[in-house]
Formats: C-alpha cells, sequence, structure tokens
C-alpha cells in the first residue's frame, strides 16, 4: 500500500516499518519511496545515500530498545546485580525483533553498525559507568592504567552484546567471571 509521504520523519516512519517486516536488509531507496508514493529524488532531498538512511534506521531503532534503560537500576543495587537485570531488560526487548539488528545488516560489517550506532550506545555506556562508581563494594586496588574503569566499562558492554548475538537467555557465566574480579571474598 503506497502512502504520499514528504517529510524525513515520515520517510524514516516507513523505513522503520519496512525494516520491522521485511528486516534491515530489505531497505533501498528504490523500495522506499515506492512504498512512500514519492519519487526516489524525494528520498535524496532528506537523506544523501542509503547508508545515511540505514544509520537513521539503526539508531532509531537502537533508541527505542534503549529508552528507559535508567529505570533498571535501583538504589543501592550492586554492580553485578544491575548487569544482571540490564542483560534481561535487554534481551526481553531485543527478542522481539530479526538477529540482524545485532550483527551485519545490508553489507555492512558488525564493526561498521557498532559505529553507526554509537550515539546510541555511549549512553548506555554511560549507564554502566555510573551504576559501577555508585557500587561501594568493589575494590579498589584493581583499577591501574591498564583496567580502568572506562575500558572496563566498554569491555561488559562489548561482551553482552556479543552475548545478545549469540541467543544466550543470561549472561551468569560472566557476572560469576566479573564478581570474582570486583569484590573481595568472591
Amino acid at each position: 500500500m503506497n502512502h504520499r509521504v514528504t517529510s524525513k520523519e515520515h520517510i524514516l516512519e516507513h523505513a522503520m516499518r519496512l525494516a520491522m517486516e521485511k528486516g534491515v536488509d530489505y531497505i533501498s531507496i528504490r523500495k522506499l519511496a515506492g512504498d512512500c508514493g514519492i519519487s526516489i529524488g524525494s528520498v535524496y532531498n532528506y537523506y544523501a545515500n542509503k547508508e545515511e538512511l540505514i544509520a537513521a534506521v539503526t539508531e532509531n531503532f537502537w533508541s527505542g530498545i534503549l529508552e528507559n534503560q535508567e529505570m533498571v537500576y535501583r538504589r543501592g543495587m550492586g554492580f553485578t546485580m544491575f548487569l544482571e537485570q540490564y542483560y534481561r531488560f535487554l534481551y526481553g526487548r531485543l527478542s522481539k525483533y530479526d538477529s540482524t539488528w545485532l550483527g551485519e545488516m545490508n553489507g555492512n560489517t558488525i564493526a561498521q553498525n557498532k559505529v553507526m550506532m554509537a550515539p546510541c550506545f555511549e549512553e548506555a555506556k554511560r549507564l554502566i559507568k555510573e551504576v559501577l562508581a555508585r557500587d561501594e563494594r568493589v575494590r579498589g586496588d584493581i583499577w591501574n592504567m591498564e583496567l580502568n574503569k572506562d575500558a572496563f566499562c566498554d569491555y561488559v558492554f562489548t561482551n553482552f552484546f556479543a552475548l545478545l548475538r549469540a541467543g544466550e537467555s543470561n549472561c551468569r557465566f560472566f557476572l560469576f567471571l566479573l564478581e570474582h574480579l570486583l569484590y573481595k571474598n568472591s
């Protein structure tokens, strides 16, 4: 069903619908223009190329997945308890969608897609760092030049992404390792 669309927001909305129904790899400027009932050139008025369109779709998708993520944290919650809840939050939201959102899309490598998703992911990493800083039980003697909190939080997020991509329903083993690193007498 074609609908005449004339704004960037409406084009993105239609692109999101196509991505949700048929997968990100299905999206093309030609198909999107046809679905919107506009010329191909009209799409190019808003998106310089397919990569820019896919980046907008990807960012929109991940912004929705990560919406309200800060609500996972409860005052006084330890870091690994938060991570367990946060993983469930992500897994639950992502389980409704095609796995291409976590892997290769439109011929891009996983690394290229991570670059496109970086703005969304920075907010998630910020939350992880914030919760780590609030956990008073975390050993202070483990941090040094090589193992600093920023690199550690990036590592945690990267492993979450890998576990989600692998379809793991939980991250217990990973959390077990983190507990032994972070807490005394674990």
